[in-house]
This record gives C-alpha cells, sequence and structure tokens, in this order.
C-alpha cells in the first residue's frame, strides 16, 4: 500500500516554479540565519544543510502549489503567495500556528 502511495504522490510532483527559486529573508538578507535557499531540487533554511524537496502544484483544496521536504515525517511546506511576491512557511503545517513569511533578497 505505502509503495503505491508513493507512486501515486510522486506522479502529481513537478519542477519548482521558477518565482519560487532564489535566496528569500524573513528578516534581513544579510543574516544568513534568517534566510530560505531554494534551488530547483533543494531547500535550506538558514545555517542548516540543505535538503531535497518536491514541489507539488495543486497542494491544498484551492489548488495552491507547495514545497514539501522530500524526507517523510514533515508536515510544513512553504508555498508562494503571488499577491504579495512572497513565501509563507507553513511552519507546522497547513492552518497551524506558526507560519513565517519570506521576502525576496535582492540579487547581487
Amino acid at each position: 500500500m505505502f509503495a503505491l502511495v508513493a507512486i501515486l504522490l510522486a506522479a502529481v510532483a513537478a519542477a519548482v516554479p521558477s518565482n519560487m527559486i532564489g535566496t528569500w529573508s524573513s528578516g534581513r538578507c544579510s543574516d544568513q540565519s534568517s534566510r530560505l535557499v531554494i534551488t530547483a531540487t533543494t531547500a535550506k533554511l538558514g545555517t542548516s544543510r540543505a535538503q531535497k524537496i518536491v514541489y507539488y502544484p495543486n497542494d491544498d483544496g484551492a489548488g495552491h502549489g507547495a514545497i514539501h521536504w522530500q524526507q517523510e515525517g514533515n508536515v510544513d511546506n512553504f508555498v508562494y503567495v503571488s499577491a504579495t511576491k512572497k513565501i509563507v512557511h507553513n511552519v507546522q503545517g497547513y492552518h497551524m500556528p506558526g507560519a513565517v513569511l519570506y521576502a525576496r533578497c535582492p540579487s547581487t
């Protein structure tokens, strides 16, 4: 059963959208501990090491896409909000307290 679920989830995964790739910050971009760095295949929070990610284009009931850690057991996700051009990190999952807002850092 688990293998079937894994196959079905993999089938709906898509490439991380280009508007989510880059360096983001929940504070000052010069403060590495407040950064979120997203590539096509990984994400890195603060000074932690990069981890593999997967993007699901229709992740919630409203049809919004989200990035998830590829490793099982993590409920948090990252959603791009087009109205504000920011990323919301739902630290404890959808509709839970503790969301963190990230703004794009200027290119250097």
